[in-house]
């Protein structure tokens, strides 16, 4: 199987057999629909070729109509099966059909029956229209009937624009109607706007009211069919033909409700008095002035013409060219004609022939011959499509010779503008196929056959390039990724990710950006009043905002990244891959800068290593000459030596070597310490214990040096991790040092406190020396105070002390404060679980 997947044979080979079985099965399916919806598998032959040859008598009968129709003589068919008769009645009731005065126009001379013809009915007018087309009796093409004649629209000049002061509307003035306006629109200045909409049968304008915002004002009132309701106090204020609504002149349009029927005339004497108007808006068309509206009077007694009326005409509008145009009816009469045929029998069969009838039998007889084929050729091509696909969709992406799946360049495309340009396509091939198809007569067969086959194997290819890149794609894993929607969603998220990060940094940004916005919109709103100038505010606001966001993010990256080089990370590099422009100079520039203090940084580390290393090597080189110095003073003074003056000389040299031994060993030890190359047992120590223990290893050296020792510490006990030994030479180093520089007759204080789980040993006395050098310079290597280089000593203790504290975790922290000398060892207080805990893991 594996090999198959890879052969370029094999996929040849199924796609072939795709391409066959779709083909087979989009006709045989098309076939067994078109069967089914014509009913070939529920009815005999017989009656399938009555119900064809009806639907082309009644095309041929159309044509003979149009010819009686026009008195034009008969020839519009040309088929020697089709006999019919044209008879001009409402119906075929009580007309005898072999009476040849019956008939306006037949072809026949036959004795027929009712029951042996096929008859149909057709109401036409003149102005209908029977249209010739290339279709069939199947498309429902060939010969269809248009109805065109129902309504009849024309255009008036109206010469005058009105307003009637007796019936208190507005009303275009066209011959000898007035035809009232359908909608008058104004401007009511403070409050708001009006629409008044016309009602044909209560003769009155619907009222609208607009607060000014474009909100419809609001009403409670219920109104009656012609009167106007009162909201204060619900009486009657008038009628359209009765005294004006004097009462609005106080209150405004607050007296009239949405919904209220009025006339114009009951707004003389107020301010809503047309008299006030400036311009109106006619049916949402015209616009004209006030002043250039006549005025008139239809009342009887001023009534000048009495030839003028108003329009009966309900259906009329206004054009966008000012024009006028009024429905007048239907004004064509209609003329109902009778089909008679005698359907056809013994029809042969041509696939050339023009006649409906020989078109239609032979259409049924292949049919009803392939009607079972059809359904077995459907599920046969069916079963090989389906086994072709899914051996193709396996085969996708796999070749011989690798075990890796290899790409084509439709899998390089973005998938969803794939298969958006696949469905575009589809729509398009389906597009064409289609005008080549419509109305295609049944004599073009073969024609429809091979346009649908290539417009099937286009479509087919297109979704088929597109399924098998899909599967390519999922072989290889997140298929999602390779989309335009997943990349834009994606620098989407990843911007919306950068916000919420620098959010702390941006929101004082987002704040004064929203503030302005605004301002900004309702400057818009008030100067520029128009939805594209919002609209292009808007546009410029989803643009302009987050870039300035995404500059701020690289200035709050630049500023994270140079706090964190100047915060003690020498070596952290700011991220310029999203950025650009001036911003990625400058966060490269700063990248150099940390580049070169991590160097500077590596070099000085380089170079403490080699001092470390030297002082090591020379320090195990001076040792052995150094043991042989020593074991030959030994031997010398273990000799019977008379002369008191060499006997000096050899404690000298007793001495010195013996202090030269120590400053070595105190070297290694320092030098150990400080690169970590002490081993370190942690453990679970009493600190009380060592703190008894220091006052009796160091009770007659403290005596010598003239101090009191005071230990404080608490009565409970306290446990803390260190290594035991590195732990007392801590203690050592300092006690020492005490003894050493402590001034005769003071105390000498070692506190051992718990505050927060945080253990500390504080050791305090005063100097005897005075110490002129602060508390880090005392804790570097090879210092002692000035004062006190006449004594004996490496001045590598407070520095070994420091760096055995850090090996074990502790702190080790030095105070000098005039000659106070101080020091305090902090350890995490453990508990006894917690101990046991840790040691199982080291």
């Amino acid at each position: 199987m594996k090999n198959w997947r890879g052969s370029t044979a094999a996929k040849i080979i199924a796609w072939i057999a795709l391409s066959a079985s779709a083909l087979c099965f989009v006709f045989s399916a098309v076939g067994v629909i078109f069967m089914f919806d014509e009913g070939i598998y529920r009815n005999s032959k017989d009656e399938t070729r009555k119900q064809w040859f009806e639907n082309v008598s009644y095309e041929y009968g159309l044509s003979a109509v149009d010819d009686v129709r026009r008195e034009q003589p008969a020839g519009s068919v040309e088929s020697k099966y089709f006999k019919y008769g044209i008879i001009k009645a409402d119906s075929l009731e009580g007309i005898d059909l072999n009476d040849e005065k019956s008939y306006a126009e037949r072809n026949f001379s036959d004795k027929i029956s009712l029951e042996d013809v096929y008859t149909n009915s057709v109401e036409l007018s003149d102005e209908d229209q029977i249209v010739y087309t290339n279709g069939n009796f199947l498309t429902g093409g060939g010969v269809e009937l248009m109805y065109s004649g129902e309504d009849s629209w024309v255009s008036v000049y109206a010469d005058r624009i009105c307003y009637d002061e007796a019936k208190g509307i507005f009303v275009y003035l066209a011959g000898n109607e007035y035809y009232p306006v359908q909608k008058v629109e104004t401007d009511i200045g403070r409050y708001g706007s009006a629409a008044f909409t016309y009602d044909t049968e209560k003769k009155m304008y619907v009222f609208e009211h607009t607060d000014g915002t474009g909100d419809a004002a609001s009403a409670e009132r219920t109104v009656t069919d012609e009167t106007l309701t009162d909201a204060a106090d619900g009486d009657i204020v008038a009628e359209s033909t009765e005294e004006p609504l004097t009462d609005v002149t106080d209150s405004g349009m607050d007296d009239i409700a949405n919904g209220e029927y009025v006339t114009f005339d009951m707004f003389d004497g107020t301010r809503m008095d047309v008299n006030h108007w400036g311009n109106v808006l006619l049916d949402g068309v015209r616009e004209i002035s006030m002043d250039e509206i006549d005025r008139v009077d239809s009342s009887e007694k001023n009534k000048e013409d009495a030839s003028v009326s108003y329009t009966t005409h309900e259906d009329y509008y206004l054009d966008s060219n000012y024009t006028l145009w009024v429905n007048m009816g239907n004004t064509s009469p209609k003329t109902t004609y009778q089909m008679v045929v005698i359907l056809p029998q013994n029809v042969g069969t041509d696939w050339n022939s023009t006649d409906l009838y020989v078109q239609a039998n032979t259409l049924l007889n292949f049919v009803y011959s392939m009607r079972y084929t059809a359904l077995v050729t459907m599920f046969v091509s069916f079963i090989i499509g389906a086994a072709a696909f899914v051996f193709l969709m396996c085969a996708a992406g796999h070749r011989n010779g690798t075990d890796e799946i290899v790409t084509t360049v439709w899998d390089h495309l973005w998938l969803d503008v794939f298969a958006v340009g696949a469905v575009l396509a589809e729509v398009f091939v389906f597009y064409v196929a289609e005008i080549f198809l419509i109305n295609v007569d049944v004599a073009y067969l073969p024609f429809i056959l091979f346009v649908t086959a290539v417009a099937t194997l286009c479509m087919g290819w297109l979704l088929l390039l597109f399924l098998l890149s899909f599967s390519v794609r999922v072989k290889l894993g997140k298929w999602w990724r390779h989309t335009l929607c997943y990349q834009l969603f994606r620098k989407i998220g990843q911007f919306a990710r950068m916000i919420w990060e620098n959010i702390g940094f941006l929101w004082k940004v987002i704040l004064v950006m929203l503030v302005l916005a605004f301002f900004e919109g309702i400057g818009v709103l008030m100067f520029f009043n128009s939805d594209i100038a919002l609209l292009l505010w808007l546009l410029e606001k989803l643009v302009l905002y987050p870039l300035v966001l995404w500059y701020c993010v690289q200035l709050n990256q630049l500023k994270n990244g140079t706090e964190k080089i100047a915060g003690g990370e020498p070596g952290y590099q700011i991220s310029t891959k999203r950025m650009n422009g001036i911003f990625k100079e400058q966060g490269e520039q700063i990248n150099h800068i940390s580049d070169g203090m991590t160097h500077a940084i590596e070099e000085r580390m380089k170079s403490e290593r080699f001092k470390t290393e030297l002082i090591t090597n020379v320090s195990h080189d001076i040792k052995t000459p150094l043991t042989s110095i020593i074991n030959y003073v030994d031997l010398l003074e273990k000799e019977d030596l008379h002369n008191e003056t060499a006997q000096e000389y050899l404690e000298v040299l007793e001495r010195q070597s013996s202090r030269l031994k120590k400053l070595i060993e105190d070297l290694i030890e320092a030098s150990k310490a400080s690169t970590g190359n002490l081993p370190v047992h942690l453990e679970r120590l009493e600190a009380g214990i060592f703190m008894t223990q220091t006052v009796g290893e160091f009770e007659e050296k403290t005596k010598e040096a003239g101090l009191d020792l005071v230990i404080e510490k608490p009565e409970t006990q306290v446990y803390i991790m260190a290594d035991s030994r590195h732990f007392w030479r801590v203690i050592d180093n300092l006690m020492n040092n005490i003894c050493k520089y402590a001034q005769s007759g003071t105390r000498v204080y070692i506190n051992l406190e718990v505050k927060e789980a945080q253990v500390s040993i504080t050791f305090r006395n005063t100097s005897k020396y005075p110490l002129n050098i602060s508390s880090d310079e005392l804790m570097e290597r090879f210092v002692r105070g000035d004062a006190s280089r006449n004594t004996e000593g490496s001045g590598l203790g407070l520095s070994i002390a420091n760096s055995l504290m850090d090996l074990m975790g502790g702190t080790f922290r030095l105070y000098v404060d005039g000659d106070l000398f101080k020091v305090v060892l902090g350890f995490a207080e453990t508990a006894e679980k917690e101990t046991k805990e840790k040691i199982e893991e080291l």
